[in-house]
């Protein structure tokens, strides 16, 4: 998966643009995500999560944006917990690059930092917030201009969340 990020931020900056006439402007983007985490405090299978962007793209090949996305994992509560945090939601600030491969279809890779808040499985444990380093890859596809879907991996490397989504763009 590191070898592709890096290929594909690589043919990002050096590729040629294959699309229709590139117009910059910023977009809002909306998604909805099977999260999985690897983590003793909450329940591993994939739930719901949902997110939005708003940002700009330079370039047919760089564009950054400001995202949020819900976690709401099921945490093992009880008696018998263990005492420990799991992650609820996150936010933060991504670098993306594009290889557009005709006037529809696109691939893109992201980067970014984001700050991921940590909820404690017990009343006595404040919850908290911890500085999580975000990578991700996808395809999208044009419908016009303006409207495009997109499905993505992402991978939250510090609380080692898992998403899987589908969403839709909007270019302004």
């Amino acid at each position: 998966m590191r070898l592709f990020i890096i290929a594909a931020a690589a043919l990002a900056i050096a590729g040629p643009s294959f699309a229709a006439p590139f117009e910059p402007g910023a977009y809002v983007a909306v998604s909805a995500a099977r999260a999985s985490v690897s983590s003793q405090y909450a329940d591993d299978s994939s739930d719901i999560s949902l997110g939005g962007a708003i940002g700009y793209q330079y370039t047919p090949n760089f564009g950054f944006d400001v995202y949020t996305r819900s976690l709401s994992f099921d945490p093992f509560r009880g008696m018998f917990a263990g005492s420990g945090y799991y992650p609820e939601h996150t936010y933060g600030i991504a670098v993306q690059g594009t290889v557009p491969l005709n006037e529809r279809f696109s691939l893109f890779g992201r980067a970014g930092i984001g700050r991921t808040s940590m909820q404690g499985t017990r009343n006595d444990l404040a919850d908290r917030d911890e500085t999580d380093p975000m990578v991700g890859v996808g395809v999208s596809y044009a419908l016009n201009r303006q409207w495009s879907l997109n499905a993505d991996a992402t991978y939250l490397t510090k609380t080692e969340v898992s998403l899987f989504s589908f969403g839709a763009r909007f270019n302004f």
